[in-house]
């Protein structure tokens, strides 16, 4: 889900249940491109770090994919530690601003507020500067985090994604507001597009915007058809198979249609009681939730009631 969308309640509402339960199986996945139909998300915060208290504070396993392979090497580099704190004094609104600027403006504002990051920088383009990635955008960084999210046992985890909206449009509204409203690019964003990403269309076909379908034999064809087999085909069907069931009749609950004339019986109680295996119908289907709600029903201890003077 996109970080937006993080601010409504049934987003996060019941994230506390699935680390109690350990459902170490789910992962969510968040696309953190810093901006919603209204505007930024934080303009003048950090959603990411937001997020991962929510989440770390929940119980969860966290891992945040924020920088591309492209940093790694300046990171190295940087011995003063000016890089890291320069990268947590930025704020949202201040980075989106960065996505639509050249490098010549990154060069000056990002880095320009210390002279030992100008240095760290000084062999590289303006050019480079702008087409540093940020970690969504790292095929090899986000395979990384799937990967460490497969293999974390006894919680669920969550991958928090830097990236840019838009990413790829260019002029056509990469990191702009403009991008929800995107529907078609003309010939010249077509051709950018083309070339940002080498797809290999020909001039003279760019403008019609054809599907491009890679050779039956390249690495993306074969990946493609490996993962389809191993879901079982290009039209899976899922079989199962159903036990016709026999109602049990009424007068073998004897104890829920009769008052005792003694004492009150919760409902949780009665529908185990009525679910119990001693009726012979339902014991190869009962779940563990009724094991469970029946301990809890024997060892909660019931509120008396008293009257009021």
């Amino acid at each position: 889900m996109g970080d937006g969308e993080c601010d409504e309640p049934e987003s996060l509402g019941a994230i506390t249940l699935a680390a109690r339960e350990k459902l170490d199986n789910l992962i969510f996945v968040i696309n953190c491109n810093l901006q919603r139909l209204d505007g930024p998300v934080r303009g003048k915060g950090k959603i990411i770090q937001e997020l991962e208290g929510a989440f770390r504070g929940a119980g969860w396993n966290v891992i945040k994919v924020v920088w591309g392979d492209d940093w790694d090497t300046l990171l190295d580099k940087d011995k003063t530690g000016l890089l890291v704190q320069r990268m947590g004094e930025v704020v949202d609104g201040e980075y989106q601003k960065y996505t639509v600027m050249p490098g010549s403006y990154i060069r000056e504002n990002f880095f320009g507020k210390y002279p030992e990051l100008l240095d760290l920088v000084s062999h590289l383009s303006d050019e480079k500067l702008r087409t540093l990635r940020r970690g969504g955008h790292d095929p090899e960084k986000v395979y990384a985090a799937y990967k460490a999210a497969m293999e974390t046992t006894g919680k669920p985890t969550v991958i928090l994604a830097k990236t840019i909206k838009g990413y790829g449009l260019g002029e056509a509204g990469e990191g702009r507001n403009i991008t929800h409203q995107q529907k078609k690019l003309n010939e010249d964003e077509y051709r950018e597009f083309r070339s940002r990403f080498g797809i290999p269309i020909s001039d003279q076909d760019v403008a019609e915007a054809p599907f491009y379908r890679p050779a039956e034999d390249s690495h993306e064809m074969q990946y493609l058809r490996e993962r389809r087999n191993e879901l079982g085909g290009f039209v899976p069907a899922r079989i199962t198979k159903t036990h016709p069931q026999t109602m049990p009749r009424i007068d073998e609950f004897p104890d829920s249609i009769t008052s005792s004339g003694e004492r009150e019986v919760s409902t949780t109680s009665s529908s185990c009681i009525i679910g119990r295996p001693k009726t012979g119908r339902f014991s190869k289907r009962e779940s563990p939730r009724r094991d469970r709600c029946r301990r809890s029903s024997r060892r909660a201890p019931r509120t008396r009631r008293t009257a009021s003077t």
